[in-house]
């Protein structure tokens, strides 16, 4: 996975170099105008310990998302942005009442933010050092069934259905997260942006999640 990012950010930095030094050190016209973006985002594997023994091992994942902001100004970008991830993972789960007894699970990890972000590029030029932070809100899915309902209904074309649903265990959290980068404008129209996050999440056991990005986006 990690091998497919190099190769992808080589690719974007071949583009890039389609721009002379002299074009990249111009000032920028972003100023009052939209920003839009696919973005891509990389997560190492990551260990969380817990309690009584307990651990969860996360693998390595390439995640996606979008995001679009105004530019206020040369150098202010506020924003919003949207990613999500499938992440595979294998967890011990040890009973507090009898530390000998461990449950094992492996499964996949769904997660989706949402978050307001903001930009600040040090330089009012196309190609620009920034720091950037976020806050949002992220859904977190272990699809790990806890409980099983039965309900029933009328259907007008089926007549009298009944069917079970699953839930699983999950929830939702308060995040939070804090980078920095550079900002290549390849044309008045186009922009490419890599950097790397430190993301939090408002929940125990948990630490912070190094992330590495590469956006590729339109200006408008």
């Amino acid at each position: 996975m990690f091998r497919r990012l190099v190769l992808a950010t080589l690719l974007v930095v071949s583009v890039a170099g389609s721009a002379t030094a002299g074009e990249l050190g111009a000032f920028t016209d972003r100023a009052r105008k939209w920003d839009f973006s696919l973005q891509t985002r990389y997560t190492g594997s990551t260990e969380f310990d817990g309690d009584f023994g307990s651990k969860v091992s996360l693998d390595d994942d390439l995640g996606w998302g979008f995001g679009f902001g105004y530019n206020l100004n040369e150098r202010l970008n506020l924003g919003f942005l949207m990613s999500w991830r499938s992440v595979g993972y294998s967890a011990s789960v040890t009973d507090a009442n009898d530390l000998t007894q461990q449950q094992f699970y492996s499964s996949w990890l769904d997660t989706g933010t949402f978050a307001v972000s903001a930009d600040w590029n040090i330089l009012p030029k196309r190609f620009t050092p920034y720091v950037s932070g976020s806050l949002g809100w992220v859904m977190i899915d272990t699809n790990i069934a806890a409980d099983y309902d039965t309900g029933c209904w009328w259907d007008p074309w089926w007549g009298y259905v009944c069917d079970t649903f699953v839930s699983t265990y999950g929830t939702d959290e308060a995040c939070y997260g804090f980078g920095v980068g550079g900002r290549i404008e390849v044309s008045p129209t186009m922009f490419i942006k890599a950097g790397y996050e430190k993301n939090f999440i408002n929940t125990d056991g948990l630490d912070g999640f190094d992330m590495f990005r590469l956006d590729i986006g339109a200006i408008y």
